[in-house]
């Protein structure tokens, strides 16, 4: 008989346990942030990383270095094509109203409201503000990037030596331990996988929606609205709202209206889809993650929606695994 990691009320001491650790986790998030983004994504790319070593020999250090630079690569790119696309949009958008902003800064109001906020020292705080903000975003962006990289490097260089070392140390839970791991990676690949498509639906809509109202560069703002909608509450809207009221702003009202429909389409949509796919990949029951994007929203938190989605998920995995037995003959 092999006693198992609860007893008594095994369930109840879990639910009460992953909530005081995640509770934990939200507030030590700056500090363990790198080491989950790193861990996540040595888990996910762990099959290409076996691919390279058996199919051609490649050695561990060079192909963990070598998934970690593509991977990091590519959201550098995701980054720099929003980045660009944005800078590029406003320009635009200020020469459009070009005579409207030389008009506004030729304004007396707006001279006696700068000389007002100088003399005053507000401005002179504001800068100040914003620059010492800057100082410690860098440096620390800098060093969060290099961490999170070398990170990754390690955990998919040295994944199956931990993993081994933890079976290991297991005894007699080695077995509970390791279906408690390949279930997990697998949840987490399906879990993936079913987000993945639902960015591809928003990308398919949005690529439509920017062809029929007339939007410039309709495949590259569709990404970007893609890459938007993993931000909680507005999602799309921060690329459909913008251009719906620059629409109007130009008089092109159908444009504008259609665009401002077609997010609230979106929204209603991804609503209906989200627990349909995510329940299937994940085998989590679709109420569950429907509460959850309800409560997320009523809340205006997205921790909500992690914490309720992610303990259900945990709970399936562990009661699959067994955990939650008394014992093990």
């Amino acid at each position: 008989m092999i006693a198992r990691f609860f007893s008594g009320k095994p369930r109840l001491v879990f639910f009460l346990c992953y909530t005081l650790l995640f509770v934990l986790a939200v507030q030590a998030a700056a500090f363990v942030l790198p080491f989950v983004i790193s861990l996540l994504l040595a888990v996910l790319m762990k099959p290409f990383y076996d691919y390279l070593r058996t199919k051609f020999s490649f050695r561990s250090s060079f192909a963990a270095t070598a998934l970690t630079l593509l991977a990091f690569g590519v959201v550098f790119a995701v980054i720099g094509i929003i980045l660009f696309l944005a800078i590029s949009q406003t320009l635009s958008l200020l020469e459009d109203y070009r005579g409207v902003i030389v008009d506004l800064f030729r304004s007396p109001s707006l001279f006696d409201t700068l000389k007002e906020n100088v003399f005053s020292g507000n401005l002179l705080h504001t800068v100040t503000a914003v620059a010492t903000t800057l100082f410690h975003a860098v440096p620390l962006g800098i060093t969060f990037v290099i961490v999170t990289f070398a990170l990754t490097v390690f955990f998919l260089h040295h994944l199956g030596d931990l993993r081994d070392n933890l079976l290991d140390r297991a005894g007699e839970y080695s077995g509970v331990l390791g279906s408690v791991m390949h279930i997990a990676g697998d949840t987490l690949r399906r879990l993936i996988r079913s987000y993945l498509i639902l960015y591809a639906i928003t990308f398919a809509e949005a690529v439509l929606i920017f062809y029929v109202t007339g939007v410039r560069y309709p495949i590259a703002f569709a990404f970007v609205t893609a890459v938007a909608d993993v931000l909680p509450v507005l999602g799309p809207g921060t690329v459909y709202v913008p251009f719906a009221v620059i629409f109007i702003l130009q008089k092109n009202y159908v444009s504008g209206v259609i665009l401002l429909v077609s997010f609230l389409l979106t929204v209603v949509i991804r609503q209906i889809l989200e627990p349909r796919v995510v329940s299937d990949q994940v085998k989590v029951h679709p109420l569950v993650v429907l509460s959850a994007i309800y409560f997320s929203i009523v809340s205006m938190n997205i921790w909500v929606l992690f914490y309720v989605v992610s303990i259900f998920v945990v709970y399936r995995i562990l009661n699959t695994a067994r955990v939650f037995d008394t014992d093990l003959k």
